[in-house]
């Protein structure tokens, strides 16, 4: 509101002191940088204000159009617009709009005269004739069509793209004689140009002139017979006329040719592709020639990444896509698609030496990115190099981006956690653990580990309790979450609390076999289960848990499993 009272103050002193002119472009520059700032209805007004002192004023007509249409008063910034152009008829800018307001309408009829204006008022705008000359085809005005690509070859020069458009519109006049005149005429201004006259052949062939067409073909062929624009039209040609014996040995000619430009090599192939989808009989035949076509040295990736993108889509053995990606890596080491393709396949195969190689080749050609190191300390890890994976994640962090992820920096900075709880680095661990927690305060594996290490160490136990129950909150079913929960109540003494959750996880009512046979059981969970029930005073089943997490042998236990087994009692 303060606001209009300031306007309305400047409006009364201007209106005193100072000329209609004066006045006017004092009043445009303002609407002016309220437009700029962005506010919108203010220009409008002052917009407004311009045309009560001079109505006839083109620029403020055509600005305050362009805010009704931004108003959604359509009708109204229409009859403003058109009133612009009448105001400044010679003003290619409002004349533009208002077609372009046309073409949106599809109103032929009232776009064609704009444009033609255009035209004379801009001689050189070949845009707005090729605009012209397609609206004229649309609405059946073909001569007029013709003559405004002539107005473009006089402003550009021939091209084979004028020629070949106005020949087809020779041809729907049925003017055939003009048609192969600029057939003619076109290949006489290229005359070393064989692809130029591969062109007019094509157009010959379409026009069913097969005669004309070959004419020109043996012509081409007999100065460049090498030509890739050649050899496509003919692939084209004995495919048309079904002679598959005629395609398939030049086809295969071009494949195995070394001179043939690789581009070529691939749409050969891609067309191969297409026909073996559509006769799936063809596959055999079309891996064996793309492993003939790639068993010479490659320069690029094109078809390499043509057969991995088919082996994909065929579900042929990941082996086979694997070696495919490996080819790939060889021709550009720090391709992402294979990097991380061969990634997930040797986590599928529990590769770790395969997920190692591939990690380092990621961590050297793609350094930015933080999964790799991630990736590799993991497989590291797997192989019992901790050290290892520790100065791996190290390096990683030290060069992070500031884009980095946080979920992955809270990942990575929680295998770093538990590589430092395994070098019984535990204040080390800790700092790894708190700095994950920044980065995803509710990571339920961080939770975990940090609870699960405090309570080995028996340290801020109530602390260790309140983080593990969230991880169980946020995935209740995860077992080795739930024997953490439980092992933090077996350590404060709430040994039916532990119960409770220990049985959770190792089901008291499941056979020995049961037990031993579920995978994801490990022989420490069971251990634990032993411990409490030994706690809670039942020591025959504690006795039956001990034993069986000793037959799972699995490197998991303690080394006073034995002792406890022997001796029937908890022993620390």
């Amino acid at each position: 509101m303060g606001h209009k009272v300031s306007l309305l103050v400047v409006l009364m002193l201007m209106s005193f002191c100072a000329s209609a002119q004066t006045r006017f472009d004092y009043f445009f520059l303002e609407a002016e940088k309220f437009r700029m700032a962005g506010d919108f209805t203010t220009a409008a007004e002052l917009y407004q204000h311009c045309l009560d002192i001079n109505p006839d004023a083109a620029e403020a007509v055509y600005n305050l159009s362009l805010f009704q249409f931004g108003f959604r008063q359509d009708s109204l910034g229409m009859a403003q617009l058109k009133r612009a152009t009448e105001l400044a008829p010679d003003n290619p800018w409002y004349l533009e709009t208002l077609a372009s307001l046309y073409l949106q309408e599809r109103n032929t009829d009232e776009v064609i005269p704009v444009l033609e204006h255009i035209t004379t008022i801009q001689t050189r705008r070949s845009d707005i004739l090729e605009q012209l000359s397609n609206i004229y085809r649309t609405v059946g005005r073909t001569d007029k069509a013709i003559e405004a690509l002539n107005r473009i070859e006089l402003l550009e020069g021939k091209s084979a793209q004028l020629s070949v458009e106005k020949a087809s519109l020779y041809k729907e006049l049925e003017q055939d004689e003009k048609a192969e005149a600029e057939l003619q005429s076109l290949m006489e201004e290229f005359p070393h140009d064989m692809n130029t006259k591969v062109i007019v052949g094509n157009e010959y062939r379409k026009y069913g002139e097969s005669e004309k067409a070959w004419a020109v073909y043996r012509e081409v062929q007999e100065q460049e017979p090498t030509n890739a624009y050649l050899q496509l039209a003919l692939l084209d040609y004995y495919q048309s006329v079904s002679d598959y014996t005629r395609f398939n040995h030049l086809r295969d000619s071009l494949l195995y040719d070394d001179h043939t430009a690789n581009r070529l090599r691939v749409a050969l192939m891609r067309d191969y592709i297409d026909k073996s989808q559509r006769d799936t009989s063809l596959r055999a035949s079309l891996m064996q020639t793309f492993d003939a076509v790639l068993a010479r040295p490659q320069d690029d990736i094109q078809l390499l990444s043509l057969k991995a993108a088919y082996q994909t889509y065929i579900k042929v053995d990941k082996k086979d896509v694997a070696q495919t990606m490996r080819q790939i890596l060889e021709v550009e080491p720090g391709n992402q698609w294979a990097l991380s393709t061969l990634l997930q396949f040797y986590a599928e195969e529990n590769d770790f030496e395969g997920v190692e190689d591939i990690c380092r080749q990621g961590v050297n050609y793609r350094p930015e990115e933080l999964g790799y190191p991630y990736y590799l300390a993991l497989a590291l890890s797997m192989q019992d190099k901790p050290q290892e994976a520790i100065d791996v994640l190290c390096q990683g962090l030290r060069t992070k981006g500031d884009d980095a992820m946080p979920e992955l920096l809270s990942d990575i900075y929680s295998v770093l956690g538990d590589l430092y709880a395994q070098e019984k680095r535990i204040q080390d661990a800790f700092e790894a653990y708190d700095s994950a927690l920044v980065y995803v305060e509710d990571n339920p594996s961080v939770l975990n580990n940090y609870a699960y290490n405090l309570s080995l160490r028996d340290e801020q136990l109530d602390r260790a309790e309140q983080m593990s129950y969230r991880a169980i909150k946020a995935e209740p079913r995860n077992i080795n979450y739930l024997d953490t929960y439980a092992w933090i109540l077996f350590m404060k003494e709430d040994y039916a609390a532990a119960r409770i959750y220990i049985d959770k996880v190792v089901s008291p009512t499941a056979t020995d076999e049961e037990l031993l046979a579920q995978d994801s059981l490990t022989g420490v969970l069971i251990e634990h289960a032993g411990d409490i029930y030994m706690r809670c005073e039942e020591p025959s089943q504690a006795l039956r848990y001990w034993k069986l997490a000793e037959k799972k042998d699995d490197g998991t236990c303690s080394k006073m499993l034995h002792k406890k087994i022997k001796r029937k009692k908890f022993l620390k």
